[in-house]
């Protein structure tokens, strides 16, 4: 609603304003309050709960002056409003000569009016309301017999007796008083919007803000500028004395007319170190001052420390603890004793095992112990993504470095691990190209995103996981020899499960019980004797594969488990190489306990026959041979299969 203030001089008036208002086209967003005031009792009136005012002649002088900040209309007076006047007098008073008083210069077109009439008709002018009386004095002297002009003019004629027509307003003038005063409010409640929302934007953004006009004077500075320099007034003061260490930079933008960024200063007086950006302002051609951006350094880290750690609370975490290894066996014992003497240093850790040995378990548990611990815990299997791919999740990109580029780029995982652990995992499989930017990356502690040109510094321990020998690759040329003595500082062996004793029937039972729990399943009683077969067993896939063995037990739900529920969990009927579908393939050979133990060729053949079973679909010859989908890429490369 817009909320008008008509101020206006004679009662005749008002009942015009009242008609406009009741049918102009903005009648439902105007509230309009028409009073009937002369020049000094208008002054009294306060009007701070109107949007605009809307008065004539001396009262909107007036109250322009008592009231600057307020919108404020003038209602206009035409010739046509003269000449209607002008020939009132004329019928009334029959005057030889007539005297206009006007207000300034704003009717002198009634001299134009008067020739073609034959009319006296003289204009006196009177800038103020006091100098009225004057003007009407000597308009009298002047052998005037008559005046015409507004309300105050007229009341000055008769006290000196003379009389007086008002020149009054017609409904075409207060029409296109009130379209103005409603565009005139309207434009200003946009440009108040459209200042808040600038106003708020500046003042909300955490980095310090400050234009300079040209002349080098602070116009307008924002309020974290002011918290960086507290205690100095900025506003309106010259740039050169009030923060002298930014005048260099203002005088280069000023001269080049060129965007900079990146300078790095510090704060005279304080230990604070700032990064400043310079803008330019160039307004038609015409530089119009520069834009100064100051960035707290220590503001940026403590942002970006808050952002990893928000990283970190969306699943970045360890679950897994030193607590959590189930064993028995002394060499268990000692691995976990190692393990955690590890975890109490900040150097590169390597865990060398066979697959499934539990190598990211004691990744996992390092890093829950180490002084990294509220840190992120962050994986990367080098072996599951292409060379491309793992290069640009290793260390990030830009946004528009190559196409279906995410907008925006992308953190890569040495920047989400900051602060924590970065576990690579199969480090064997990384490329030669990607393991050169690597060691790169561990020599500078500074990752660069693909495609741009800024270095981020990264703090990141890394924990290696291989089951190959990284000296055996070295002397083959596989893997570089400087990269190795970087990863292999302290070096962590997790035996196999067959090296650990007693911990392979232990493993066994807690899986049946577990496994039973999630299933609802009465857990089944287990013959001892039938344990005997676990430690006559090779185990190749160690605990990943023993699980494999603990889930085909349960998914056939015996009601008890003896020798032979479990010899068939353990070697599962599979097809030879030669063998025909409807052939029984031969039994395994005895091992040295009475279980049987792989051979190469037999596995090769194994292999073979589930991948041509399952018409060479990895994900479903891993699933049907019990072990992971990159451990048979792995083999059937290691066969050639």
């Amino acid at each position: 609603m817009i909320r008008l203030l008509f101020i206006v001089p004679y009662p005749e008036l008002k009942e015009t304003v009242d008609f406009v208002l009741q049918n102009h086209r903005f009648q439902e967003e105007v509230q309009a309050d028409v009073r009937v005031r002369i020049v000094q009792e208008a002054l009294s009136i306060d009007p701070s709960g109107f949007d605009a005012i809307i008065a004539r002649g001396y009262t909107a002088e007036l109250m322009g002056k008592r009231w600057p900040d307020k919108p404020l209309i003038n209602l206009q007076i035409n010739g046509f409003d003269v000449v209607r006047a002008v020939g009132e007098c004329l019928r009334l008073y029959h005057p030889r000569r007539i005297a206009a008083v006007v207000s300034g210069r704003q009717f002198f077109e009634a001299e134009d009016v008067a020739v073609p009439m034959q009319l006296d008709l003289r204009i006196y002018e009177a800038l103020h309301h006091e100098e009225l009386p004057a003007v009407v004095r000597q308009a009298a002297a002047d052998g005037c017999e008559a005046i015409v002009g507004g309300y105050s003019s007229s009341l000055e004629a008769r006290a000196v007796g003379l009389p007086a027509v008002v020149i009054r307003t017609g409904s075409t003038a207060v029409l296109r008083a009130v379209e103005e005063a409603v565009n005139t409010v309207l434009r200003i409640r946009r440009e108040h919007i459209t200042s808040q929302t600038y106003k708020t934007i500046i003042y909300s953004y955490r980095d310090g803000i400050l234009y300079v006009d040209r002349e080098g004077v602070i116009r307008v500075r924002n309020r974290a500028m002011q918290q960086m320099h507290a205690g100095k007034r900025l506003m309106d003061q010259p740039l050169e004395t009030a923060l002298p260490y930014l005048y260099p930079l203002f005088r280069s933008a000023m001269e080049t007319r060129e965007e900079s960024t990146g300078h790095l200063l510090t704060i005279p007086g304080t230990d604070r170190r700032v990064s400043a950006a310079c803008r330019p302002v160039v307004a038609d051609q015409t530089m119009a001052g520069v834009v100064l951006v100051i960035s707290d350094i220590t503001e940026i880290q403590r942002l970006e420390s808050q952002i990893r750690r928000k990283l970190n609370e969306r699943g970045l975490k360890a679950k897994y603890s030193f607590s959590d290894i189930t064993h028995e066996s002394a060499a268990m014992k000692k691995t976990i004793e190692t393990a955690r003497s590890y975890a109490q240093s900040e150097a590169n850790v390597i865990i060398v095992g066979e697959t499934g040995t539990g190598k990211e378990l004691f990744a996992q548990s390092i890093h829950q112990a180490s002084r990294r611990s509220s840190g992120p815990f962050v994986v990367i299997n080098c072996a599951a993504l292409p060379d491309n791919l793992l290069e640009s999740e290793l260390f990030g990109y830009s946004e528009g470095a190559f196409t279906g580029a995410m907008r925006g780029g992308k953190q890569g995982l040495f920047e989400q691990a900051h602060g924590g652990t970065l576990m690579l995992d199969e480090i064997e499989e990384m490329p030669l190209s990607t393991q050169t930017k690597l060691l790169r990356v561990l020599q500078e502690r500074q990752v660069r995103r693909i495609g741009d040109n800024k270095m981020i510094a990264v703090d990141v321990r890394i924990i290696s996981a291989t089951n190959k020998s990284i000296e055996a690759l070295c002397s083959s040329g596989k893997f570089r020899r400087d990269l190795m003595y970087r990863l292999d500082v302290l070096r962590l062996f997790v035996p196999p499960l067959r090296s650990r004793g007693q911990d392979v029937e232990m493993l066994f039972l807690q899986g049946i019980r577990q496994r039973c729990a999630q299933s609802g399943q009465e857990v089944p009683p287990v013959d001892p004797n039938a344990l005997e077969l676990l430690h006559s067993y090779a185990f190749s896939g160690n605990i990943r594969e023993l699980n494999n063995v603990v889930e085909r037990l349960c998914a056939l739900s015996p009601r008890r488990i003896g020798r032979e529920q479990l010899r068939e969990a353990l070697y599962p009927e599979d097809l030879s190489p030669e063998a025909q579908p409807w052939e029984r393939p031969p039994e395994p050979a005895p091992g040295p306990e009475g279980g049987a133990v792989p051979q190469p060729e037999q596995e090769a053949a194994r292999i073979r026959a589930v991948l041509e079973q399952c018409g060479y679909r990895r994900d479903e010859a891993a699933a049907l041979l019990g072990m992971h989908r990159t451990t048979l890429w792995r083999k059937m490369k290691q066969y050639g299969l």
